[in-house]
C-alpha cells in the first residue's frame, strides 16, 4: 500500500512544479512581448522606421484594418515612407497585452491599443483604440520577431463624429 501513495504523492508534486514552471514561462513571455510593444511604440512615436521594421521577420503579413494585407519587410517600409511623406504622424501609440501563450513554434498576443495620429489639416490629433492580434516566432538568434499581425478599431467610423471623437 505504500508504494501506490508514494507514486501518488510524486505525480502530486511533479504536476504542481509542472504548473508552476508553465506559469513562470507564460509570465516570461508576458514580459518578452510587453518589451517588445514598447519598443515599437517607441519607435512609432520616433518614426524610427529601422527599429520598427526590426520587429519583424522578413516575411511577415500585416492585416490592418481599412487596408489591403501587405506582405514582407519592403512593403511594411514602403507603406510606412507613404505615411510619412503624407505628413501623418503618430503623437501617442499604447499596446496592451491581455493574453500571451505559446502554440508550438509560435507565440500569440492578444491585447488592446490606443493611438493618436496628427494628419495635415485636422486640427486635433485623430485618436483610436482597439484590440489587436499577433503571431511571433522566434529567429536563429532565439528574438521573437512578428511573423503576422492584425488590428481593428473598436469604433464604427460610420458612427463617428468629427476626428475621431463620439458626440453622444
Amino acid at each position: 500500500m505504500r508504494a501506490p501513495r508514494l507514486v501518488v504523492l510524486s505525480l502530486l508534486v511533479l504536476g504542481l512544479v509542472s504548473a508552476a514552471s508553465a506559469g513562470h514561462h507564460e509570465k516570461d513571455l508576458m514580459k518578452e512581448v510587453e518589451a517588445i510593444g514598447a519598443t515599437l511604440s517607441k519607435a512609432m512615436i520616433d518614426n524610427d522606421t529601422d527599429t520598427m521594421l526590426a520587429l519583424y521577420a522578413e516575411d511577415a503579413i500585416s492585416l490592418p484594418n481599412y487596408g489591403p494585407r501587405m506582405d514582407g519587410i519592403d512593403a511594411f517600409r514602403k507603406h510606412h515612407e507613404q505615411m510619412s511623406a503624407a505628413g501623418m504622424k503618430i503623437r501617442s501609440f499604447t499596446s496592451q497585452p491581455t493574453d500571451v501563450w505559446k502554440a508550438g513554434d509560435q507565440v500569440i498576443e492578444i491585447g488592446v491599443y490606443k493611438i493618436a495620429l496628427e494628419m495635415p489639416g485636422m486640427p486635433e490629433p485623430i485618436e483610436d483604440k482597439g484590440k489587436y492580434m499577433t503571431v511571433y516566432v522566434r529567429d536563429a538568434k532565439g528574438s521573437l520577431k512578428i511573423k503576422a499581425e492584425t488590428w481593428n478599431t473598436d469604433e464604427n467610423p460610420t458612427e463617428m463624429g468629427d476626428h475621431g471623437h463620439d458626440h453622444n
